[in-house]
């Protein structure tokens, strides 16, 4: 074995380089290299903009509002979502969701009664003040809301209620929310099994009908992936 300059020549005049590799502790490259991050910015949605109104989301909150017997922390879950929005005029008298709010100001819940007040106060200072503006209002087509509509009748037998009662109207706008608001594989698989359970189920039926289990929880405990 001969040296050649800072090498190391073996007879078969290979070169070993392996004593000069310098082997750095795993992951330090990495670190050297890896650039601070800056701010990462969220795209925002048309429809987590103020002015911009989703009508079914409105409807949907203003059923668990009127939900007899809603417990607290859902009242609260749905005034926190209604705080983001500022309905125009047309939009509170077409769905009749201020008198929702404005109910709940003589709340026994000091929290759900303070945050109605404030909704409430909110909502007409800025009417007054920007009514003439501009308001953007979603809407479903007539085959939505007819496939929707035969859906809600459905889960009013499998509960025993007569069309149009409020309940089985809150269960399909949860489930239509939690889609989404797209009437796909997901939407139609939760439907089916949401109607299958509470006709054949009398334990959930009846703690459904009782209050006992909310709608939101309902919805969640047997929804469907595509």
């Amino acid at each position: 074995m001969k040296k050649l300059g800072s090498k190391i020549v073996n007879g078969g005049g290979g070169v070993k380089m392996d004593k000069f590799v310098v082997r750095l502790p795993r992951g330090a490259d990495t670190k050297a290299k890896s650039k601070p991050q800056g701010k990462v910015y969220k795209q925002a949605t048309i429809e987590s903009l103020q002015r911009v109104v989703v009508i079914e989301d409105i409807e949907r909150l203003k059923g668990t509002l009127q939900q007899e017997g809603q417990a607290a922390h859902m009242l609260l879950e749905a005034l926190t979502e209604l705080n983001k929005k500022i309905p125009s005029k047309q939009v509170l008298l077409s769905t009749k969701i201020g008198h929702a709010v404005n109910k709940l100001k003589r709340h026994e819940d000091k929290e759900v009664a303070s945050l109605a007040r404030s909704i409430v106060l909110k909502w007409k200072h800025f009417i007054q003040d920007q009514d003439n503006r501009p308001v953007l209002e979603v809407r479903c087509d007539l085959k939505t809301q007819k496939t929707r509509t035969s859906g809600r009748r459905m889960l009013a037998e499998s509960l025993g209620l007569e069309e149009g009662h409020l309940l089985p109207e809150n269960i399909e706008r949860e489930t239509f929310h939690s889609c989404k608001r797209l009437l796909d594989r997901s939407y139609k698989r939760t439907m089916r099994k949401l109607i299958f359970t509470l006709k054949g189920k009398e334990d959930t039926r009846n703690m459904v009908l009782n209050g006992e289990l909310n709608v939101k929880d309902l919805v969640t405990s047997l929804k469907c992936k595509s």
